[in-house]
């Protein structure tokens, strides 16, 4: 698989006396989807680096930001080459960083938490399916919740997040999720406060450059659905869209090829393997990631994108529990 990120870190000069040059290296799949999907051609990927690049060069909050082809395509690819747009997610990605650094900074695999939870498998990066789409699997049950709260799990996901958008492939091609919630039990579900939910789900939603093309949940428990329901009250129309629930995991893994289930699931792949393997991609890419941190812009100008979750800081931490009281939740 192709990746533009290396060991080494990229520059954070806003101004840099050049700027990378641009190959497309993917296979045909890539090119043909980023074409009808995207509407992405060379001409107009170099027109667009260019103005993105000027735009951050000039911009007066953004102090440091990395300005490689690798980095800022995916704000392209995202708003489908709308350059407003596209500097407009740049912008809220920038200040999401700088405005709950806990969550979203210094994201290091070999962070004990982090470490842990990978080899614990809460997530395994499966492989893409035929349409060029990434598959990543999520087995609930595996998370363990007497050790690790929502700034954990939140901390996982987005340093996922970070090493998955290093791939042009998932920039492009997006990616399909399994939720496996077989076997958890209530305690997975109740200490998510209203706080954490606003502050995730708005990096879901608006703030992390990703193609969500299908989220898949299996055994849901109905004990946790208000709890679902109250979390996606924060989730945007078009993210509910690509949400499809099954009744049971035989139902969902139907919605997948063969050749990407694990051998838990009926299928061939070996998910401590797949794994350790991951863990590597990690460990090869955790200086580009933690190099992310450099980049700078002046948050207090734009702290009014968070006020409404900035009212329910003090938030007690009663989890859910006192959630639903402070939102008057029939």
């Amino acid at each position: 698989m192709s990746s533009q990120a290396s060991s080494n870190s990229f520059s954070v000069e806003k101004r840099p006396p050049t700027y990378d040059q641009y190959e497309f290296t993917l296979p045909d799949l890539y090119r043909k989807m980023a074409k009808d999907e995207l509407r992405e051609d060379d001409e107009i990927r170099e027109q667009s680096l260019t103005q993105m690049r000027e735009w951050i060069a000039k911009h007066p909050y953004i102090r440091k930001c990395r300005t490689d082809a690798s980095f800022l395509l995916r704000f392209l690819r995202f708003r489908k080459y709308s350059v407003p747009m596209a500097c407009e997610a740049l912008e809220r990605y920038l200040a999401m960083r700088e405005t709950f650094p806990a969550w979203f900074k210094k994201l290091d695999c070999n962070d004990p938490a982090m470490r842990e939870l990978f080899e614990d498998g809460v997530c395994t990066k499966l492989g893409q399916d035929s349409e060029g789409r990434m598959v990543i699997l999520f087995r609930v049950k595996l998370l363990n919740v007497d050790k690790f709260g929502p700034l954990e799990q939140g901390r996982l996901v987005a340093l996922l997040i970070e090493s998955l958008l290093e791939w042009e492939e998932l920039q492009i091609g997006g990616f399909r999720v399994m939720l496996d919630f077989t076997d958890t039990v209530m305690k997975h579900y109740g200490m998510w406060g209203v706080s954490d939910m606003k502050i995730f789900m708005d990096a879901i939603n608006r703030s992390y450059p990703i193609r969500f093309r299908e989220i898949n949940g299996a055994k849901f428990p109905k004990f946790a659905v208000s709890i679902l329901n109250l979390l996606l009250t924060f989730a945007s129309p078009k993210l509910k869209e690509r949400i499809v629930c099954h009744n049971t995991v035989l139902e969902m893994k139907g919605k997948f090829e063969p050749s990407l289930l694990p051998q838990s699931y009926g299928g061939e792949l070996d998910t401590e393997d797949m794994g350790r393997k991951f863990l590597k991609h990690l460990e090869d890419r955790r200086n580009v990631i933690l190099a992310l941190d450099d980049m700078d812009i002046d948050v207090a100008h734009y702290s009014s994108l968070w006020s409404q979750t900035n009212l329910v800081e003090n938030e007690v931490d009663g989890g859910v529990a006192g959630s639903f009281r402070k939102l008057n939740v029939d």
